[in-house]
């Protein structure tokens, strides 16, 4: 994955929000992520999406090798 946001800021804060949604009985968590030096935000509903979106601002050259299987 390719972080096309330019050059990542020296310190990258996050604020994550959890809620419980009841359909019929049943108790989903649903999330929001905003990522606060540039207010970008995503729903989620599972930790892939949360991690993915974090993944965006914090990339790493290893991680960018793992994930290119290398």
């Amino acid at each position: 994955m390719s972080n096309n946001r330019g050059p990542n800021p020296p310190l990258n804060t996050f604020i994550v929000r959890f809620w419980q949604e009841s359909e019929a009985g049943e108790g989903r968590w649903r999330g929001q992520v905003q990522h606060v030096q540039s207010g970008e935000r995503t729903a989620f509903a599972d930790e892939v999406a949360l991690l993915s979106f974090i993944r965006q601002w914090v990339q790493t050259p290893e991680v960018e090798r793992r994930m290119a299987g290398q």
